[in-house]
């Protein structure tokens, strides 16, 4: 599924190591369901191996999502641990009878008590997505085609969907640019897809609109192990080299338009290629750390924590960023994180401790900063933590458009946008425009408790005055 720019902090790792189902239990096969805060139901399907362990899968049905694999399983006596790797998460509780899992989810520096009950007949819950109203289907009274190209090298190569008019051209062209994760060129999420709304509504309007498979995903291929944005912003402007020689399009009135993490790396190729005519930024960062801790609180807030939990949340994070950051190594990193939380951990008094039950001891939080060190401590994650917006939009020299939601928990809209048009107007560019819309999320839907989980409770995939800000925007700057 599509991370956007995800929350990102440790997650407790288990201290259980036993693998085999425990002698003289009943097995823990079947369907087991329940809800974390009657918001968001859990599934989890168990069946037994050929050798006596236990494997599983995990479906979240509230977000459309389904067949997550269960990396481990561990028991010790009347507990069971299962550990995710996507999303990397954990799940501990005690059986409390043949029925009964009672404990704690554990994702995103966050625990949520969790209690599950054995289904009977296997039967899975029964769920039934919202419309998505928005989402465009054939026949389109556009051209759509479907095309694929390579970088220059031939170690990237690219699937896209072009739209255009049918009336005469060339015409003014937006390449869509996706947030973090693996996305397809819909940037599919939850049963939405925004860049296929977003496609459909400009090209009505008179524009062609180029939307691309991200590496690995559809019928796009190249290196993810070590691709960071930047590397990303270059297969943006091999889209852009290609769209510069399709006949249907305006060589001239070629822009970008990214989300989260995409608008990001719009600022990234446009400081160095001056071919680019303008930017839209839809909820863009202008600085990785920052926003990687705003979301740690927003998600703390949104869990009713005490002050405690959001001062422990954030400067567990604050560690871990602060290591990924500044260490050289693999190596180095876990030994600078564990070294700084020890100290910390130390320092806190007893008081604090016992607010906080479920604090990681120097021991856990150490273990589970080993195991995880490979995801978290990566080129992307060390680009994304340093990203600063300044360097690129100094030089930005194009009509920028800077939108956001205000209930946005996962970019601080409110800050991001008057930062970054601070530094465009500092270096000269006036050419800037800024629109926050007071009740829209980080995918530009109307919503309630704007959180992640309701994302794909929404009918509404993008909000129609966020679609006609872009359009209206487009004609005065670039159209005429």
């Amino acid at each position: 599924m599509k991370r956007l720019i995800i929350l990102f902090t440790v997650f407790l790792a288990s201290q259980l190591h036993a693998q085999t189902i425990p002698s003289g239990k009943d097995t823990i096969s079947g369907v087991w369901a329940g809800q974390i805060g009657k918001k968001l139901t859990l599934v989890f399907h168990f069946s037994p191996t050929a050798d006596g362990h236990i494997q599983g899968i995990m479906d979240s049905p509230d977000q459309g999502i389904s067949d997550l694999p269960i990396q481990s399983i561990a028991f010790q006596q009347d507990s069971i641990t299962c550990m995710l790797t996507k999303p990397v998460s954990h799940y501990t509780a005690r059986r409390t009878d043949d029925t009964t899992l009672s404990g704690l989810w554990y994702q995103s520096g966050l625990h949520f008590p969790l209690t599950v009950h054995r289904l009977s007949d296997n039967a899975a819950l029964a769920y039934e997505p919202p419309p998505h109203p928005q989402t465009p289907h054939p026949p389109y009274p556009y051209n759509s085609d479907s095309v694929e190209y390579d970088n220059t090298d031939k170690t990237v190569h690219l699937g896209a969907t072009l739209t255009y008019p049918k009336t005469k051209g060339p015409f003014p062209a937006a390449i869509l640019i996706t947030g973090s994760g693996i996305q397809d060129r819909d940037e599919a999420l939850l049963g939405h897809k925004p860049f296929a709304v977003i496609a459909d509504y400009l090209t009505r309007h008179g524009y062609a609109v180029l939307r691309v498979d991200d590496r690995q995903a559809g019928l796009s291929k190249g290196d993810l192990d070590s691709a960071t944005s930047a590397d990303f912003a270059d297969d943006v402007a091999t889209s852009l080299a290609w769209l510069k020689k399709q006949k249907e399009i305006d060589p001239k009135k070629i822009g970008l338009i990214g989300h989260s993490e995409g608008a990001a790396i719009a600022p990234i190729l446009a400081s160095r290629n001056k071919d680019v005519a303008f930017i839209i930024s839809l909820a863009g960062p202008s600085d990785g750390y920052k926003t990687l801790m705003y979301q740690t609180e927003k998600a703390m807030l949104a869990a009713d924590s005490s002050d405690a939990q959001v001062g422990y949340a954030l400067k567990k994070e604050s560690i871990l960023l602060t290591a990924i950051e500044t260490a050289k190594t693999r190596e180095e990193f876990v030994q600078q994180a564990d070294h700084n939380y020890q100290a910390y951990y130390k320092a806190l008094p007893d008081d604090a401790k016992a607010i906080l039950p479920f604090i990681a001891t120097p021991e856990v939080y150490a273990k589970s900063i080993q195991e995880l060190s490979p995801r978290i401590f990566t080129p992307w994650w060390r680009f994304l933590i340093t990203y600063k917006a300044d360097p690129y939009y100094e030089k930005v020299k194009c009509p920028v458009l800077l939108l956001g939601g205000a209930k946005d928990f996962q970019v601080n809209n409110s800050y991001d946008i008057k930062t970054i048009t601070a530094i465009l107007k500092n270096s000269g560019n006036n050419h800037v425009e800024s629109k926050l819309f007071p009740d829209l999320n980080h995918l530009f839907q109307h919503c309630h408790t704007c959180t992640f989980a309701e994302y794909s409770k929404l009918e509404e995939t993008f909000a129609p005055e966020a679609l006609s800000t872009m359009t209206d925007w487009l004609d005065k700057t670039i159209k005429h």
